[in-house]
């Protein structure tokens, strides 16, 4: 009886975790995370704002820039956050690495059912030697996306 609660009891923390895996293949690579909640609206069109000055490249639900070529993979992580109710959830990725090395590709990849978030860029990118990608997910929804980040 004491397992199968102790089973049970492991189950439900593993699915209330927060899950974010990083796997950075270059061990010069940082990646660093920002995550905010918004429930105001007025508090999400101000940092929606804030961003249109950025350099956001792409804004869909997969995101895809750059060539792979002869390329190698820099960083390759797994981003998931679950819904929070009536909750616009905010996270900024940042991947820094050697001055040496320069971004050749991204790949931001949505896993599993849509949940209707949005990747975007807003720092950085091909040819630098860092990038900060935005997550935004829809209200009250949560979000699965895999990042994989090339260059020479």
């Amino acid at each position: 009886m004491k397992s199968l609660l102790l089973v049970v009891l492991l189950a439900a923390a593993a699915t209330a975790a927060i899950v974010s895996q990083d796997v950075a293949e270059a061990p010069e690579g940082v990646v660093e995370y920002e995550e905010i909640l918004y429930s105001d609206e007025t508090e999400l069109a101000e940092v929606e704002e804030a961003g249109s000055r950025s350099v956001e490249i792409e804004s869909r639900r997969n995101l895809s820039v750059g060539t792979i070529g002869n390329s190698r993979l820099l960083a390759n992580t797994q981003h998931i956050r679950g819904a929070v109710a009536n909750t616009i959830i905010v996270q900024n990725i940042t991947f820094n690495f050697a001055s040496s090395i320069r971004i050749a590709a991204i790949r931001v990849t949505r896993v599993g059912a849509s949940q209707n978030a949005t990747p975007s860029i807003v720092s950085g990118g091909l040819n630098r030697n860092f990038v900060t990608i935005r997550i935004t997910s829809a209200r009250g929804r949560g979000y699965n996306y895999r990042i994989q980040i090339y260059g020479r």
